[in-house]
């Protein structure tokens, strides 16, 4: 059971390591757009073909979780995932789980290295028939790299991620349409047992082949110990999600930025948690020095716009008034509206401040 020990021990460094880190994390420096949810993103093919529907870059990827990182999202592990849908822990807010279908090998090439950089954990679901078998795929060893570098293998099917013309209606279908329970279920219990050839445990997720299931495969899945399947569906995850119908929101896609990323989260994210980011306040005005106020020394302005700057964050500069003799104090963020009304003494606003005109 050597590899069940490697996964135990990784999974307890990613948790405590993120739990750590969670220490650390800002709760009001960054805006939280959902709490006690998760966006399970999926991703399947990294640089390959090029052109690929599905397919990233490296430096997409790599920007996506920098992205992702800045604008205030926490990454989890599946760890944290499993604890917090069993009511057994909690997650930060803005929490994220990284997830790679297919089990393609540039997930060992190309994406490791960039979530080890990032110290982001991951999913990799994969089929386990292809393991060792199909050059462009994962190989045994890779496998058990991935889980030392804190991506979590999980089960894509043993054999069921491909695609069947159906007799009825000649439709282009996933096999799991045409499969009976008995297939499913024999489909499901190889996938079992050639993880546990493979790592030494039992794999308890499960990505959908193309998404697609019907209630005999969440029987079968059920019955060989799969407790959280995770679908196409769209939307975020609450602790009141069925367990084997888990949404996810695919990020995974030819030319997105990372702002696509983050503005695709939020579009699912409640409103009734979500807190907009609040602009830096600036310090209230302390006094009335002012656009418009008239100095008769050019000393005594300039005294008064590096006063007005220092309250406001405002940049002042000091030019001869148009119509009295002396000077007055100006801002390139007034408008020629608060201008005139300055000439005229009266009320003015600059930027979102009311300020009143002064004769010094």
């Amino acid at each position: 059971m050597k590899g069940l020990s490697i996964r135990k021990l990784v999974a307890g460094a990613v948790l405590a390591s993120t739990m750590m880190a969670m220490a650390t994390w800002p709760t009001s420096a960054q805006p939280v757009y959902y709490k006690d949810r998760v966006a399970v993103l999926m991703y399947h093919q990294f640089n390959r073909p090029p052109d690929g529907p599905i397919t990233v870059t490296a430096q997409q990827f790599d920007e996506h979780i920098r992205t992702l990182k800045s604008a205030g999202f926490r990454f989890i592990s599946a760890e944290q995932f499993r604890r917090w849908k069993a009511g057994k822990g909690t997650i930060p807010e803005n929490a994220v789980l990284l997830t790679i279908d297919d089990g393609m090998k540039e997930i060992h090439s190309v994406a490791l290295p960039i979530l080890r950089k990032h110290k982001v954990p991951a999913v990799a679901f994969v089929v386990y028939r292809r393991i060792d078998r199909d050059p462009n795929t994962l190989s045994s060893q890779a496998l058990r790299e991935l889980e030392q570098g804190g991506v979590e293998v999980q089960s894509h099917s043993y054999n069921m991620h491909y695609r069947v013309i159906r007799e009825a209606d000649k439709a282009d279908v996933a096999a799991v349409w045409v499969m009976s329970e008995q297939q499913i279920r024999e489909d499901m219990a190889l996938a079992r047992q050639r993880h546990r050839e493979l790592l030494g445990d039992e794999p308890d997720m499960l990505a959908y082949p193309y998404g697609a299931y019907t209630p005999a495969f969440i029987k079968a899945a059920q019955a060989e110990g799969i407790r959280y399947a995770f679908t196409t569906k769209t939307g975020l995850v609450t602790r009141s999600t069925p367990n084997m119908e888990l949404p996810r929101l695919n990020a995974g896609v030819r030319g997105m930025t990372g702002k696509q990323v983050v503005d695709m989260i939020r579009k699912y994210a409640p409103a009734e948690t979500v807190a907009k980011a609040k602009p830096k306040a600036k310090p209230k005005v302390t006094g009335y020095f002012v656009g418009g106020g008239l100095y008769k020394t050019q000393k005594a302005a300039a005294a008064a716009a590096k006063k007005f700057t220092r309250a406001t964050g405002y940049r002042m500069y000091v030019a001869k008034h148009p119509k009295h003799k002396g000077y007055w104090v100006q801002t390139g963020r007034i408008s020629s509206k608060a201008r005139a009304q300055q000439l005229a003494r009266k009320w003015a606003r600059l930027g979102i401040r009311y300020v009143v005109h002064t004769t010094r």
